[in-house]
């Protein structure tokens, strides 16, 4: 495993600043042609350039409290071929949530890992920012590791509440690759924004037997997804959401050129009890529509009380849902006729699968 240190003073060198007046077009058309190469896809206003990455997800495990995802990460990478060192100085953060929404509290802090180790050895976090969604760090987190195996690595970027007497809460996550023909021309701010998908659903029970095995209806409300991935020349998508419960698929409409698209569409999947609503899973992907093309995935979530396993389609999945994704669930079945409702950080991928 790689080493890891993390300092508060970056060389000047480390950051080159994107705010308005301090970046010239030359250097912003440079950086922005290595961005596709490396699967990122950007969007630039007057005063800074907003990169979304391929991969915003929500892949830690654990006992931890988690809250509707927002904000975004404003980062730069720089490889010292001196040092033979990856340096990754993260900025600060803008516009996060809440981590206790009725006290407006949240002391966030950022971790790294350089993937695929998710070892302590390559876990590196910064201080903690007291009561603010808005920290600034401008701390540099180093990786001693030969710049030829950056091609096999990726950099995850989470952000995280520090629950001095409670659990931490999770606050959003990204992750970059490092398979870039030149990391050094990236050696600019950087930000990134949590991709999300807000819904509603509940049950609606029929009224003919007594629970739990009255049968009802499920209803999910797919109201609108934030941040996607621009897949379009004009940095736009034409996106539109699938949902699958006991290999029942619906699909809402195709928003078209548009990275925060409202779709308010609601799925209905009929004759369900509660019991069989404990052990099956409600999945949502979110697409972007390719005329002559596969179609491209964008992100998904996958909602179920988290336990056991479920076939969808051909294929055994474990309802390895986390945090929101199983709160969310288990608000629905304990509030049947109540709208259970929330914003959810989207997957890059959507998990383990049994027995392919």
């Amino acid at each position: 495993s790689p080493a890891a240190s993390s300092t508060t003073a970056p060389d000047k060198t480390d950051v080159v600043r994107t705010e308005s007046g301090s970046s010239k077009n030359s250097s912003v058309r440079t950086f922005t042609s290595i961005l596709n190469d490396c699967n990122f896809y950007y969007f630039t206003d007057s005063s800074r350039l907003f990169v979304q990455s391929m991969m915003s997800i929500y892949s830690e495990s654990g006992d931890f409290d988690s809250v509707e995802v927002s904000g975004d990460v404003l980062f730069s990478l720089k490889y010292d071929e001196h040092t033979q060192s990856l340096h990754v100085f993260i900025k600060q953060c803008n516009g996060l949530a809440y981590a206790d929404a009725s006290r407006l509290v949240s002391n966030p802090y950022v971790k790294c890992y350089l993937l695929p180790d998710k070892s302590r050895q390559s876990k590196r976090k910064t201080s903690i920012k007291k009561n603010t969604i808005n920290p600034v760090y401008n701390e540099t987190i180093k990786y001693s590791i030969v710049r030829s195996q950056l091609v096999n690595r990726a950099l995850l970027i989470s952000v995280w509440h520090n629950g001095r007497l409670s659990r931490n809460a999770f606050l959003g996550e990204v992750q970059v690759p490092l398979d870039c023909r030149d990391i050094d021309l990236r050696n600019q701010l950087v930000s990134i924004h949590f991709k999300t998908l807000s819904i509603g659903f509940c049950f609606l029970f029929s009224g003919k037997k007594a629970p739990p095995v009255e049968s009802g209806e499920l209803h999910v409300l797919i109201k609108e997804a934030k941040n996607l991935m621009a897949m379009k020349p004009g940095g736009t998508s034409d996106s539109f959401v699938k949902g699958c419960a006991k290999n029942t698929k619906r699909k809402t409409d195709i928003v078209k050129k548009n990275l925060n698209p409202q779709y308010n569409s609601t799925f209905v999947y009929k004759e369900l009890s509660l019991e069989q609503l404990r052990e099956m899973c409600l999945e949502l992907t979110v697409w972007d529509r390719e005329a002559m093309l596969s179609n491209e995935f964008l992100g998904g979530v996958r909602l179920s009380s988290g336990k056991g396993a479920v076939k969808i389609g051909k294929e055994e999945v474990e309802l390895e849902s986390v945090g929101e994704e199983i709160s969310l669930w288990q608000k629905m079945m304990q509030y049947p006729d109540s709208w259970a409702e929330g914003t959810l950080p989207l997957r890059s991928s959507m998990g383990k699968t049994k027995g392919k």
